[in-house]
């Protein structure tokens, strides 16, 4: 399969994780973002550190589509779960990502997608590899845990661990457009506590230092190729994370 392995990555320490399993990575400011390019075996990869929230996400897969010629379109970083019972470093592979204030609107003269099932077969690649769980991924641009609202769930879309972002229906909703195959990988950060900034800060070592090779293998599988080619990238992201990530969590 021809193309580029485009990375969509709201903050710069997610980025970094991800840039971290490719090779030759160069670091570029693209328009208003931060591009890192480089090659997974012999297979272009480009991350995106696109800044949060819906509209830079959207924004950043719209043009990686128009620019980058994307193979496949992932959504990487960490995310929060309502629900205090998922712990901390849960590798979340999403079978469905929920857009929450368009799944609210509820009646409306035309129909708007609202849910996005994630294509089975890029899916499954990510759930073969060994630490990930699929479940639901709701984009909700609010606190994760709040005295007067939760996220909502239903019927509809229970089953499996349940992570709350900020990007990931835009990627999904772009992606699925344009009929690109696109992926889901959060890893659960916090459940809204006071400190989260320090749980996400320790979530962005180990656990989203896996996801990065999670995502590295799970790609191998599901384009054909041999992981093999990037041995040795786990001792680089590690030299590179623990210089890095104890100074910048969320920065953009």
């Amino acid at each position: 399969m021809e193309g580029t392995v485009v990375v969509i990555a709201a903050h710069a320490f997610e980025a970094r994780a991800v840039a971290g399993v490719g090779r030759g990575v160069v670091k570029e400011p693209w328009g208003s973002w931060m591009l890192y390019r480089g090659e997974m075996w012999d297979i272009p990869l480009a991350v995106i550190r696109s800044g949060p929230g819906k509209v830079a996400a959207a924004a950043a897969t719209q043009a990686a589509i128009q620019y980058l010629d994307p193979a496949v379109i992932v959504s990487f970083g960490v995310a929060g779960s309502p629900d205090s019972s998922t712990e901390t470093g849960t590798m979340v592979i999403a079978r469905t990502v929920v857009d929450v204030a368009l799944e609210e609107l509820g009646d409306l003269p035309v129909e708007i997608p609202s849910r996005f099932e994630s294509p089975t077969a890029f899916r499954d690649a990510f759930l073969s590899v060994p630490g990930s769980t699929e479940g639901l991924v709701l984009c909700w641009e609010g606190q994760v845990v709040s005295p007067s609202r939760r996220p909502p769930t239903d019927d509809g879309i229970q089953g499996g661990p349940l992570a709350v972002d900020w990007e990931s229906a835009a990627v999904a909703q772009v992606a699925q457009m344009w009929n690109i195959p696109w992926a889901v990988l959060k890893v659960i950060s916090d459940h809204g506590e006071e400190d989260r900034l320090r749980r996400v800060a320790v979530v962005a070592r180990r656990p989203l230092q896996w996801a990065a090779e999670v995502f590295r293998r799970a790609c191998a599988a599901y384009l054909g190729e041999k992981p093999g080619g990037a041995e040795g990238q786990d001792e680089k992201v590690t030299r590179r994370e623990d210089q890095g990530e104890d100074r910048e969590t969320s920065a953009g």
